[in-house]
């Protein structure tokens, strides 16, 4: 009876892992912070905006398990969630493009050495995206509360206690996050070395001009539907 409930557990944590990374492997705005730092700072240096992220994502999953999921979005309310968010992700954006040109403090940048303020900022960041990106405000609302609410009240039948549940649905989740970030934090560096041209850091180029763009549409969506309403 014991191993037919550890199944169970598992099999609910495994669908949550695979769900988790529709979330994860989505690109957005997270996604270009994580290759924006590992561009200027190397590859731990890119994973810092993960680990905002995590931090907000923690607070989420606790809301949830304390029972504070049952908040309804209207459609004005996601309008403005796409209006404001877009403006944030454009202005991200137009920061990366700021510092198109490679400087020698680049070349020879180490992360260890990095002050804590940069190491602050990189963190704050990675939450701030999180937070105003309306994908990842939508994600958890339309899949992530529901999903997180069911899953925490059958493991917990399994494992006994709903804090421990609670930890077993973060962990899941998040481990997409990191891993998903570590890939691309690992494999910009290797490629901000090939795309340092003529002085130019065409990685961040490329990482300022998808945000820009990613935020214009969300703000087009905004403005659709604030039109339509």
């Amino acid at each position: 009876m014991e191993s037919d409930t550890d199944v169970t557990v598992v099999e609910a944590l495994v669908a949550w892992f695979l769900l988790s990374l529709t979330g994860a492997l989505a690109p957005g705005p997270l996604s270009a912070a994580v290759i924006q730092n590992a561009t200027t700072g190397g590859r731990a240096f890119g994973m810092l905006p993960m680990v905002g992220h995590a931090i907000v994502e923690l607070v989420i999953v606790a809301a949830i398990v304390v029972s504070l999921q049952t908040i309804a979005l209207t459609d004005q309310t996601v309008a403005m969630i796409l209006l404001f968010g877009g403006s944030v992700v454009v202005l991200f954006g137009l920061l990366a493009l700021r510092d198109y040109r490679i400087s020698p403090d680049d070349e020879m940048s180490d992360p260890v050495s990095r002050s804590r303020v940069s190491l602050l900022a990189a963190i704050t960041q990675g939450a701030l995206v999180s937070i105003l990106s309306p994908y990842f405000i939508l994600w958890w609302f339309a899949i992530g509360l529901s999903t997180v609410t069911v899953l925490v009240v059958g493991i917990q039948a399994g494992v006994g206690a709903l804090f421990i549940a609670g930890i077993l649905v973060y962990v899941t989740h998040i481990s997409t996050d990191l891993i998903y970030g570590a890939f691309l934090s690992l494999g910009t560096d290797r490629v901000r070395r090939h795309a340092n041209i003529g002085g130019i850091n065409w990685l961040n180029v490329g990482v300022g001009v998808f945000q820009i763009v990613l935020g214009a549409l969300f703000i087009c969506g905004a403005v659709s539907m604030l039109h339509a309403s």
